[in-house]
């Protein structure tokens, strides 16, 4: 009997072989957000070639491409749907084999050319200055219901980083592919802003498209994303209690999904520190990622590479290990979400093993005497982004430097005495500044 597409496309991708005898060697996946822009790519690459793909290259956030495997399921002149199976690599993720479906339909909103000539994938196509997408959250893909998230109130739960990432590889695949596409076959300007069927029936978001060289024709994708079984699968994680309803959420901020278990994460930050130590480094910078990082060396611009270490969500073990090999100043760089869970003395810090408790806010804030009324807020509050919200519409900012020298206060009891000074900058979720506070020798101060 002939394997389906998503039975063909789960057995690709097998596991890393042992290396050696002691450890595995783990095995790099790519994110949900991947795997919808690649599907969606797939299908549009479908409606203007009439050629279907088994894979596609895929541009990542990181600057490069990550061919992915894909299958087209369904298909007519105008409208296609591909199939991506989630490809987690070796990290113990939900998503991972999940069915991603995406269906991608093309329509001219005005046109100013009769075909778009399959023979010249570039000829007389101008720059399609207000093309669109118009992105609909499918089966199996959630939608925002409550405050706080980095998506707003009744959007499909899909990332900002992954729609960036859509929008980029459609406007690319616009650009690149041959086109076989007659305009007069494509529904017309009214009919063009028009809810499909399958759109009223769910939550979308229009996203615009980058200027496409050469595009001489306005055009609008209706994309929908679908997640086999994304409904059940999100049970299993913190979407329920965030308000993300009726399914999974699109994510990704690299594109990419790279697997450490905590042992051998923990080895890399034990490296990263001596390494620092071992350059004469008497100060260390720990950042929970990248982008913390970034803002951090921007303060910081006289410290040495070597001193920005990124440790994730082991607050506890880099600050011992910091302190452990004698470093004289451990410099955290968070944002607000870590520094509630660091200021409620939590020693690891990720999402799936800490979830969020906001009673640490309610306690700063009765500490510095803000109002009752304001507090039932903050306690009620969907998540510490929602949280910090309405302290900054409040205009108290004393909680937010509270919470900054709570975590402050944890980081010194994991450190003890082997630290002489500590300090925490930390950012809002735009990367601007909101306290920057230090410890000396037992005593704190506050920079900010």
């Amino acid at each position: 009997m002939a394997r389906t597409e998503q039975e063909k496309l789960q057995g690709t991708g097998k596991n890393g072989s042992e290396d050696g005898s002691r450890r595995k060697r783990l095995r790099t996946g790519f994110s949900t957000g991947t795997a919808m822009t690649a599907a969606a790519r797939a299908a549009l690459r479908r409606i203007l070639t009439g050629k279907a793909p088994s894979w596609v290259a895929v541009r990542l956030p990181v600057g490069y491409y990550l061919a992915v495997p894909a299958a087209i399921v369904a298909a007519t002149d105008l409208e296609a749907e591909a199939l991506v199976i989630k490809d987690a690599g070796d990290d113990p993720d939900v998503t991972h084999k999940a069915a991603v479906h995406v269906r991608v339909s093309l329509t001219a909103v005005e046109g100013q050319c009769s075909e778009f000539p399959r023979a010249h994938p570039q000829a007389s196509l101008g720059e399609g200055a207000g093309s669109e997408i118009r992105l609909c959250a499918g089966p199996g893909v959630g939608v925002v219901t409550k405050p706080g998230l980095a998506v707003p109130v009744g959007e499909p739960a899909i990332n900002p980083v992954p729609r960036q990432m859509l929008a980029e590889n459609m406007a690319e695949e616009l650009e690149r592919s041959p086109w076989g596409v007659p305009l007069e076959s494509l529904r017309p300007r009214g009919a063009a802003h028009s809810e499909p069927e399958a759109f009223g029936r769910h939550r979308h978001v229009r996203l615009a498209l980058p200027r496409i060289p050469g595009l001489s024709a306005r055009v609008l994708l209706d994309v929908r994303v679908s997640i086999a079984q994304g409904e059940e699968l999100a049970r299993r994680t913190l979407n329920p209690r965030l308000g993300i309803h009726g399914g999974l959420s699109v994510l990704g901020t690299t594109g990419l999904v790279k697997p450490l278990s905590h042992e051998a994460y923990e080895e890399t930050i034990a490296a990263a520190l001596a390494v620092a130590k071992a350059g004469g480094c008497p100060s260390v910078v720990l950042s929970t990622g990248g982008k913390s990082e970034k803002l951090a060396r921007k303060i910081l611009d006289g410290e040495p590479d070597e001193a920005f270490v990124q440790i994730a969500d082991f607050f506890a073990f880099a600050v011992r290990e910091a302190a452990r090999m004698g470093f004289d100043t451990v410099v955290h760089s968070v944002f607000f979400g870590k520094a509630v869970k660091m200021a409620s003395g939590l020693p690891y810090t990720h999402a799936h093993k800490a979830a969020m408790d906001l009673k640490v806010l309610v306690r700063c804030g009765e500490r510095v005497g803000v109002e009752p009324p304001v507090l039932e807020r903050i306690a009620q509050a969907n998540t510490a982004r929602h949280a910090l919200e309405i302290l900054l519409q409040e205009g108290i900012r004393d909680v937010v430097r509270a919470v900054a020298e709570d975590a402050l206060r944890w980081s010194r009891r994991f450190a003890g005495a082997g630290v002489r000074r500590l300090r925490l900058l930390l950012f809002d979720y735009e990367g601007r500044i909101l306290a920057d506070v230090a410890q000396e020798g037992g005593a704190e101060e506050n920079t900010a």
